[in-house]
């Protein structure tokens, strides 16, 4: 089962897939709902709180109602989709390497470069090397997102993978994964979002912002293989 988080059917299918054997999550939520547990800003905010809620409801602790959901996931074979926001123009790269974390052995600093590409590196060397991935397909593809429009600034300023390409003409591209839960890391965060999804699919608030504008993850290194990517899609230039 494949989890596409803008998507009504996806998001109630993945859910009710998970739970089907084990609790009823549209009653569930209207029952705290009821007990005005949804009425906090912590509920719907990335915290610990909405499952913490949950597991309350359910008699379990936190840590024994996120073992359970991520072993239906696991169980099912569940896919989270995801989308790569790059300017590296040479698609078959992707095609035949997969999306790869950033290293010494992807990025290589020309020594004509100048001291901002190698400050730039040098900062981000020592962040965690991704890749990186946005949750939202609909951000991905939205004005606000700098990081498709302007591209990866670490790949612009380096040569390596995109030798002799001029970053100037480089083609935005997004890539389409189907990214498997079992390589995903704080899978408590997935839950949240999934489960915020459902809730806010169920019983939608014109008054409030529940969009998934910006969420990131971070595959911290793992390659992602080439067989994963669903498409790639060319953005057009402005």
């Amino acid at each position: 089962m494949i989890l596409d988080i803008d998507n009504l059917e996806s998001v109630q299918a993945f859910v009710r897939k998970v739970t089907q054997h084990w609790f009823d999550p549209d009653k569930m939520y209207f029952d705290l709902k009821a007990c005005e547990e949804t009425n906090s800003l912590d509920f719907w905010a990335i915290t610990d709180h909405m499952v913490d809620i949950i597991s309350k409801y359910l008699n379990l602790t936190s840590e024994e109602f996120l073992n359970i959901w991520n072993q239906e996931c696991l169980t099912n074979s569940a896919k989270i989709m995801g989308y790569h926001g790059t300017r590296h123009s040479d698609k078959m790269v992707f095609m035949k390497n997969g999306i790869v974390p950033l290293s010494e052995k992807t990025v290589e600093i020309n020594e004509n470069q100048n001291a901002m590409a190698k400050e730039m590196w040098e900062y981000r060397s020592k962040k965690t090397p991704g890749p990186y991935f946005l949750l939202s397909y609909k951000f991905a593809k939205s004005q606000n997102n700098s990081f498709c429009s302007h591209g990866s600034k670490i790949l612009l300023a380096c040569v390596g993978q995109q030798t002799n390409v001029d970053s100037a003409k480089s083609v935005p591209l997004i890539i389409h994964c189907e990214i498997p839960y079992s390589i995903l890391h704080e899978k408590h965060y997935f839950t949240f979002c999934i489960l915020r999804a459902y809730f806010n699919f169920i019983d939608p608030d014109p008054e409030s912002d529940l969009s998934f504008d910006g969420y990131s993850f971070d595959l911290k290194g793992t390659t992602l293989e080439p067989k994963y990517i669903v498409k790639i899609e060319e953005l057009e230039m402005k």
